[in-house]
């Protein structure tokens, strides 16, 4: 599993199809469900063409009929795919909701291209998606061209692209297991209505709640306090210590397409390794993780200090567990390793190897763990409420994810389909995001980043630096130094 653009796919050549979700106007209800800060500043300050989803080689023959009522078993399973906003003079953003019978799937046979071609056409597709007008979820499929002398292909090419108000990770991760198995049991002739059935919570419900919550907070109260505190007295989110980010010289730069990358850093045995010696000093998989980072940044460019945002789910609920919809909080993290050791040190100084010293790993897992710890409760407050009572008006810069992919229900068969989620490309210079990613097959991280050469230099090296740590992990590896 990978986090990457959809250049950076292999796509065949074959024939195009898209699938659009249609609605009668006449069947959209008004709905008195709020809407989250979070969606009213989505659709207050989203980049046009700005997109996220998924793609994968769905196993077996391409049949129409049953792709189509399998996608329309999946928005009609999740609400937030049929409701959408309307704007009110005076009111602001207003919730309408279709009923699953008022939706058709529109297919649209584009022809049959080249893979340049496709190349060139699917990320258009995808990116017809937009926070104010619906379907905010569109997808496209490929049959790629038969191979000499075969009777057709045993596989075919989908992928979908979706606005971010109705999708997060999690929802881009769950959607490759629920469209194959939906695709299969409607080659097999299950009835739309047993197809449409999951017992799974709505995010309109969510976004209500979320909304309900967030009205609770003051401007004089703990959370915005400790959102303010962590931005300094100028109100801005740290960047990378280094001077790889920094805003944009003019229009041309602010509009120069970022860079993307995509690497492996550590194998399963690797990283379940880092991961058993993490929780047996009372952290996680994540702080170790995180303290691989940690320690690549200070070995490469000298920074004992790291301040960056942690995005973290909010799917508390267990209805909310397999839903599709944005569920996604923001953790500060300020993690200071002053006065720590290195965690790999040279056993031999004539000798490449370096090999980890136990003691510094504990002091810097639990100090990884104590500094997430302290800003996990503010993930469930809204950061968009928070930046509207703190007057804050900048975004983040410097941003790290931890995902676990391993137990999302199909993740054993994602390599065998090709699965992989998608990001549409960013742009501008003032941005580091990282994306670690455990996935059946190991760690990975995605990353974007600046387009110049001191970024890619400075993201060279820590990526080296990082798959050198999980070098030391593992059977492969040399015991602790000091235990």
């Amino acid at each position: 599993m990978e986090y990457t653009e959809l250049s950076a796919y292999d796509l065949p050549a074959g024939a195009v199809t898209s699938w659009t979700p249609r609605a009668d106007a006449g069947r959209w209800q008004q709905d008195p469900r709020d809407l989250s800060p979070g969606h009213e500043a989505h659709l207050r300050d989203s980049e046009p063409g700005s997109w996220i989803g998924s793609v994968l080689r769905v196993p077996g023959p391409y049949e129409p009929e049953p792709l189509r009522r399998a996608i329309h078993a999946w928005v009609s399973r999740h609400e937030v795919l049929r409701t959408t906003v309307t704007r009110d003079a005076g009111e602001g953003w207003r919730r309408v909701t279709a009923p699953a019978e008022a939706v058709t799937i529109r297919d649209l046979v584009v022809g049959d291209l080249t893979a340049v071609q496709v190349v060139a056409l699917l990320p258009s597709l995808l990116a017809d998606v937009s926070p104010t007008a619906w379907p905010h979820c569109v997808m496209a499929s490929v049959v790629p061209d038969p191979a000499p002398g075969s009777a057709g292909a045993d596989h075919f090419v989908l992928a979908f692209g979706a606005d971010h108000s109705v999708m997060d990770a999690y929802s881009q991760l769950l959607w490759f297991e629920e469209i194959v198995s939906l695709y299969d049991a409607a080659r097999q002739g299950v009835p739309d209505a047993e197809l449409r059935v999951l017992e799974v919570g709505s995010h309109v419900d969510f976004s209500a709640e979320d909304r309900k919550l967030a009205m609770t907070l003051a401007a004089d109260g703990e959370p915005v306090r400790r959102w303010l505190d962590f931005l300094g007295p100028d109100g801005l989110f740290p960047h990378y210590g280094t001077g790889i980010t920094q805003p944009a010289a003019d229009a041309a730069e602010a509009a120069r397409p970022q860079a993307s990358r995509s690497e492996w850093l550590a194998t399963v045995e690797q990283t379940d390794d880092l991961s058993a010696r993490s929780r047996a000093r009372g952290a996680s998989a994540q702080s170790g993780v995180l303290a691989a980072f940690a320690h690549a940044a200070r070995q490469v460019h000298g920074l004992d200090r790291l301040r960056f945002v942690l995005p973290m789910h909010t799917r508390y609920a267990p209805q909310h567990a397999a839903a599709v919809g944005w569920y996604v909080g923001l953790c500060p993290v300020d993690l200071d390793l002053d006065g720590i050791d290195p965690v790999l040190r040279e056993l031999d100084p004539g000798l490449p190897d370096r090999v980890v010293d136990g003691n510094a790993l504990t002091a810097t897992v639990e100090r990884v763990h104590a500094a997430v710890s302290a800003g996990k409760h503010l993930v469930r407050y809204s950061f968009a409420r928070i930046a509207e009572l703190g007057g804050i008006t900048d975004g983040p810069h410097f941003a790290v994810s931890y995902v676990d992919t391993r137990f999302v229900p199909g993740a054993e068969r994602w390599t065998s389909w090709d699965a992989r989620t998608l990001r549409s490309p960013a742009y501008g210079t003032d941005e580091l995001y990282l994306w670690f990613l455990r996935t059946p097959d190991g760690l990975n991280v995605s990353t974007r980043y600046p387009d110049t050469p001191a970024a890619h230099a400075a993201l060279d090296a820590l990526i080296e630096e990082l798959r050198t740590y999980f070098r030391a992990f593992g059977s492969a590896g040399l015991k602790e130094a000091v235990a």
